[in-house]
């Protein structure tokens, strides 16, 4: 009987809050540099060595200025591009 109600309760939290389940999360402080491409994909580079990809909700030019609120982040997270806020999604922090 415990094992069923463990097993309702993790599967109730996956459908109401799938964001916090799967959310991929990177560390991202004293980035360097950064590149865009496909108009909204930033790569944040430590050095030369890149470090951390991630989709930002609009498009991002490469001459803009980011601003990130913590060296933490997770999807769903905000992002201050050239002043306007916007949202972290995709987050990769293993990057091939």
């Amino acid at each position: 009987m415990k094992k069923n109600i463990l097993i309702l309760v993790c599967l109730s939290i996956l459908v109401f809050l799938p964001n916090l389940v799967l959310a991929d999360c990177a560390e991202v402080g004293g980035f360097s540099s950064f590149s865009v491409t496909r108009g909204n994909t930033v790569t944040l580079y430590s050095g030369s060595t890149p470090s951390v990809k991630f989709d930002v909700h609009g498009s991002i030019d490469p001459t803009s200025k980011l601003q990130l609120t913590k060296n933490y982040v997770c999807d769903g997270d905000e992002i201050f591009v050239d002043g306007s806020k916007s949202t972290i999604l995709n987050v990769k922090s293993s990057l091939d």
